[in-house]
């Protein structure tokens, strides 16, 4: 089934046509001086270790002029997960890639190649690369590239060269970053309240604190871009946006720094907001998020923080690192792309997407905390009314592609560990829904559920149980709307699953065909072990699936088929 999307599909080079000859550069003072702390935080990879996506540029794991080709080359320009203050102004919420058409061997937007190579996640040398590795380097928050070219903007400096709250320093700033031809200023307040910044400019922040970042009534015809000085670390306590457009937030490290964080978004855009970007962003509940392996239910409860509550048009939530939260991001709107994102230890929801013709594509949620009464899902959509009540609604187009979703990937027990639930959608209707590639490990009932879906897809994904052994669940289910409203036209095919808990039925268009029952994954799976759930040659699922229903590509960017036909779940290996 072809879905149209009524999206605006943008480059970074479209995107800087619309800057204004005379864009300006901006410095903000911290309100306290940096070193920014933080516990460090270990390399998570969104694929194999020879991906180097979430290596640090110049490590011994990405050394410079190493041949690999990752995810995005060729298509961003930008193929690290860093967070960096660049140069170039983002596409600030508007769509990086087309959404992939993979259904009956059709694309639109380029192809993932990032698997070619390496079709399962065990590193070179046989080391896993889905837990939390000691002795890493955090990748989430360090300015790593993109460097600011002088801080020179294209027309000199400012309007005015003074303003109050700063003024035109014409050399360095504190802490070695230069600010040539830019405008020096004591706050970002004060900045957003001279009216100087326009479309195109960039606002960098200095080394250290910057409290809370609110952006608001600003309307910028193109995007304007805030992030840290190239070599710094800047911090914020909060971002939030109200009735703007046309902004991205680039790399900067965002955390309560009170003692307790409490609850609320760190993130939040509201529904007066649209074509906003939050990218590379290192996100935690409080500065030593890196330690929740290690705390108590009572340090959980003081830290329920959530990452990103984004509202609005075209709001882009992408390469961010979120760490030690209780929800990780909750996408309310429209046209919502939640890409390439790590969710890392979490006791809530690791992710929701509640509106139309949004995309949930390539991230990674692990390692999930039992606090309270709560049944914690990977990933949550449900409807909303008028009233905003659940499931009295209709969500449109929602397709969720190529993610991981891991209960736990840690080596150490922990008695709140959660039975986590993989794809939860309860409270429908759900119309034109494909859930497809997507990788899920868990211990609970529902791997994939849809409670009134219609016109939907739910293919090549592989759904096993966390145990590695025969079980009744996790399962593929789609179910009628709670109130009974049944689930009409939705096809369950070539997933490789432990249950699956609908059967074909024609009266309705239902259809499940061609999918595997795994009985014993460790003959099917390349290494459980390693969380590498690419097949063996001698898978049930190996070149036994039905091309009619098999996406174009995998998990990884592989094309379907390698061989006589497609394999079955969300790896083609052979």
């Amino acid at each position: 089934m072809q879905l149209v999307r009524s999206l605006l599909i943008g480059s970074l080079g479209a995107a800087l046509i619309g800057v204004p000859a005379e864009a300006a550069d901006f410095y903000v003072k911290p309100q306290t001086a940096g070193p920014v702390g933080g516990t460090p935080l270990s390399s998570i990879s969104l694929q194999a270790t020879t991906d180097p996506l979430l290596y640090p540029e110049g490590t011994d794991q990405n050394p410079e002029g190493t041949d690999q080709t990752t995810a995005d080359e060729g298509t961003s320009g930008d193929v690290q997960f860093r967070s960096a203050a660049t140069t170039e102004v983002s596409t600030a919420g508007k769509w990086v890639k087309a959404r992939k058409k993979k259904g009956r061997k059709n694309t639109t937007g380029s192809t993932d190649t990032s698997g070619a190579t390496t079709a399962g996640e065990t590193a070179t040398g046989g080391t896993s690369t889905e837990g939390t590795s000691t002795g890493g380097t955090s990748t989430g928050g360090t300015s790593t590239g993109g460097t600011s070219t002088g801080g020179t903007s294209t027309g000199g400096t400012s309007t005015g060269g003074t303003s109050t709250g700063g003024t035109s320093t014409g050399g360095t700033t504190t802490g070695g970053g230069t600010t040539a031809g830019g405008s020096t200023w004591g706050s970002f307040d004060a900045l957003m309240a001279s009216g100087q910044v326009n479309g195109g400019d960039r606002i960098f922040l200095m080394d250290g604190y910057h409290g809370p970042i609110v952006v608001k009534d600003m309307k910028f015809t193109s995007p304007v871009l805030i992030a840290p000085v190239s070599g710094q670390t800047a911090q914020a306590d909060s971002i939030l946006v109200m009735n703007s457009s046309n902004v991205t937030f680039n790399g900067l490290k965002v955390w309560a720094t009170s003692a307790n964080a409490g609850s609320g978004a760190l993130i939040r855009s509201y529904t007066n907001t649209r074509d906003i970007n939050f990218t590379g962003l290192d996100v935690r509940a409080v500065a030593n998020s890196g330690n929740y392996m290690s705390w108590s239910q009572t340090e959980w409860l003081a830290n329920q923080r959530v990452g990103f509550q984004v509202d609005g048009t075209n709001i882009s939530v992408t390469k961010n690192r979120l760490t030690g939260l209780y929800h990780g991001i909750l996408s309310l709107g429209g046209n919502a792309l939640i890409e390439e994102n790590i969710v890392d230890g979490f006791a809530g929801d690791g992710m929701r997407a509640l509106g139309d013709n949004s995309i949930i594509r390539r991230n990674k949620v692990q390692n999930c905390f039992q606090i309270n009464k709560n049944h914690a899902d990977a990933f949550q959509s449900f409807s909303r009314g008028p009233t905003g009540k659940p499931g009295t609604g209709t969500v449109h187009n929602l397709t969720i592609e190529d993610n991981k979703f891991f209960e736990w990937v840690s080596s150490a027990s922990n008695p709140l560990r959660c039975k986590l639930q993989g794809v939860g959608m309860f409270d429908g209707m759900f119309d034109g829904i494909i859930v497809r590639n997507n990788v899920i490990i868990s211990r609970a009932y529902h791997g994939i559920t849809i409670a009134g879906a219609l016109n939907s897809q739910i293919v090549n994904n592989t759904v096993i149980s966390a145990l590695g052994k025969a079980d009744r669940y996790p399962w593929i289910k789609v179910a009628p709307h709670k109130n009974g409203t049944l689930s009409n036209n939705v096809t369950i095919a070539n997933n490789m699953a432990t249950n699956i808990k609908s059967i074909t039925d024609p009266t309705r268009n239902i259809l499940v065909t061609d999918n595997v029952i795994v009985k014993s994954p460790g003959a099917e799976f390349a290494s459980i072990a390693q969380f590498d759930y690419s097949l063996k040659s001698t898978s049930n699922g190996a070149n036994t699936g039905n091309a009619k229903y098999a996406p174009a590509d995998d998990i990884a960017g592989v094309l379907r088929p390698r061989g006589k036909a497609p394999d079955i779940g969300a790896y083609e290996s052979f």
